[in-house]
């Protein structure tokens, strides 16, 4: 049987906002700001799936974070493990992470500055991977590598595009794909197709949807996520 679920993942990452020179820059800004609003005092909205991870490890154990960006998931592992290994392949965001970590005087963490499928890294107890991976064509192989480099528990966190998105209508009007990017749907059938079989925790919460300020601004995050130029189907 055709992998068609690995061909739509590997089409989708091939495409994904985040691939290319200019995506890479906007993937920097964007979570730099984050990074900035981490660090604001002031209660963070909760992060279900992370605190599921958090709530299994011991101060004894080591993590590996597999695409840390600025450390959204790196820091509050390294709060509660022994180490933690970082690998982060984008040259921004291993300098923000630094600098957080250097504000915080974290000492436990090490980062690689590799891309996930090419870096060289022990096992370690827990491997994680939050929404890192929509950049990687080969889903199969990035979770395969992720296994063998746990002893205890191994975990990828993937959005749920939430149903009855204007986006996700366009996309399938246009592309002939309900899907616009890389996300669970997608990524989750394709491990079952590759024969893996992944447990599921589902963050128990109201589906979520974009919200722009204006309507233009709401036009050009779908030409950003659809990858348009110019006035092309401005009519639809």
């Amino acid at each position: 049987m055709p992998a068609e679920w690995s061909h739509r993942w590997r089409e989708l990452a091939s495409h994904d906002l985040m691939t290319g020179r200019g995506g890479e820059s906007r993937m920097v800004e964007r979570w730099a700001a984050l990074a900035r609003r981490l660090d604001e005092p002031g209660e963070q909205r909760p992060d279900p799936v992370l605190q599921f991870v958090l709530d299994r490890l011991e101060p004894t154990l080591t993590v590996l974070d597999v695409g840390a960006g600025v450390g959204r998931w790196t820091i509050p592992l390294a709060e509660r493990a022994r180490a933690v290994t970082a690998v982060e392949p984008v040259e921004g965001m291993r300098r923000a992470l630094q600098d957080r970590l250097s504000s915080r005087q974290m000492t436990n963490v090490t980062i690689v500055g590799r891309p996930w499928l090419e870096a060289d890294v022990p096992r370690h107890d827990v491997s994680v991977a939050a929404y890192s991976m929509y950049t990687s064509p080969d889903l199969p192989a990035f979770a395969r590598k992720m296994e063998a480099c746990s002893t205890r528990l191994c975990g990828m966190a993937m959005r749920i595009p939430a149903p009855g998105g204007v986006i996700g209508e366009l996309s399938e009007a246009i592309h002939g794909d309900w899907h616009d990017s890389p996300n669970f749907i997608v990524g989750y059938n394709a491990l079952l197709e590759a024969g893996l079989s992944p447990n599921v925790f589902v963050e128990p919460a109201a589906a979520r949807y974009w919200t722009d300020a204006t309507f233009e601004d709401a036009i050009a995050r779908a030409r950003r996520h659809l990858r348009l130029s110019g006035g092309q189907f401005d009519g639809l």
